[in-house]
Order: structure tokens, then C-alpha cells, then sequence
């Protein structure tokens, strides 16, 4: 699990490195036209970095669970696993059990995404009994639980309007304005956030 935060810490410095070329563009080159696309890109990258953390965490706490390294939780113990797979995951299989349970448990988290606060504890039940997790995050990263819940949800809502609406206002069709310190703030939110789950589940 530690490659998988050192794999989001990098994520989240490169979706940074934009709001450093940002600040070097608006200081060199004088148009009109903004950068602020560069910001929205930052904002959008750091929401992915956060999203693949947990689709990593989730998956590799599962293999190991599965492989005994783990203790099993709840969720992990209802999850139900096709009945074609069982010879696949029985000892001496080949490829190894471990292998192959982690391809299922890939293939099941590629449909899903990880950035509303309900589906990252309901992802995060695989591997972590904690039943009040946003509370344990709140008090980790240093707000109440409806806090932190909001400050992603406001971030997700961003994201989602630049992903999927352009980012452009649905009365004026001009884009929405973005700024520096919005863009830096969600990214140090969301690493912030990112590394206080790995605190916690690892």
C-alpha cells in the first residue's frame, strides 16, 4: 500500500505542476486569452489521483485479505464471487489464486468511481471496519465529518462541471472563473485527504 501513496503523492505533484506553469505563463506571456484551462486541468488531475488511490488501496487490501495478510471485513466477507472462478481460485491453481483474485476484484472496480463521499466509505468497507470513516477522517486531517465530506463534494461538483458541462455557466455559456488558490486548495485538499486514509487503512 505504501507504492500506492508514493504512486498518488506523485499524481497529485504533477497535477501541481500545472499551477506552476500557470503562474510562469500569466507572468511571461501577455494576451488576452487566460490560462485558467491549466487550472481547471490541475483541479481535474488531482480529483483522478485521488480517485485511483482508493481503487488501489481497495484493491490491494482485498488480495491481501483474500491471501490471509488481512484481517476479513464484513463487506469483504458478503462480496460474492461467480461460481466459474472457483477452480481458478483454489490452491495450486495456475495462474497463482492471489493473481487471479486480483484480476476479479479489477475487473469489478473499473466500473466504479471512488469521489462522492458515500461511495469512497462504501469502497473503503472492503478493507476497513471503521463504521464511522468520515468522522476518523475528519478528525485526521482536522474537521468535523460534515466538513470534510463537503470540501470533497465541492470539489467533485467542480470537477464534475469542467469534465462534463465544460466547465462553461448554463445562463451565460461562459466559462466559470477559476482561481489559482482554488485549484492549489483542492489539490492540497484531496492530498491531505488521500494521506490520511493511508494513515488509516494501512
Amino acid at each position: 500500500m505504501r507504492n500506492a501513496q508514493l504512486v498518488f503523492q506523485k499524481n497529485i505533484k504533477q497535477a501541481n505542476d500545472l499551477g506552476v506553469i500557470y503562474d510562469h505563463l500569466t507572468e511571461l506571456v501577455h494576451i488576452r486569452e487566460p490560462f485558467d484551462d491549466l487550472l481547471r486541468y490541475q483541479l481535474v488531475y488531482s480529483v483522478s489521483a485521488f480517485d485511483k488511490l482508493i481503487h488501489d488501496l481497495i484493491r490491494i487490501g482485498m488480495v491481501q485479505i483474500f491471501e490471509g495478510s488481512r484481517p476479513t471485513t464484513p463487506k469483504y466477507a458478503n462480496e460474492g464471487i461467480a461460481l466459474q472462478h472457483l477452480t481458478d481460485l483454489s490452491p495450486g491453481a495456475i495462474p497463482p489464486p492471489g493473481a487471479k483474485f486480483e484480476e476479479l476484484v479489477r475487473e469489478k472496480l473499473s466500473i466504479l468511481s471512488f469521489q462522492d463521499p458515500t461511495k469512497v466509505a462504501e469502497g473503503l468497507s472492503f478493507i476497513w471496519k471503521e463504521t464511522q470513516k468520515w468522522q476518523v477522517l475528519g478528525n485526521k486531517v482536522g474537521l468535523t465529518d460534515k466538513d470534510a465530506k463537503l470540501n470533497l463534494k465541492l470539489i467533485v461538483t467542480r470537477r464534475n462541471a469542467i469534465v462534463h458541462e465544460a466547465d462553461l455557466d448554463p445562463i451565460t455559456s461562459f466559462k466559470q472563473p477559476i482561481t489559482r488558490n482554488e485549484a492549489a486548495d483542492a489539490a492540497a485538499y484531496l492530498l491531505n485527504l488521500g494521506n490520511a486514509i493511508c494513515d488509516l487503512v494501512t
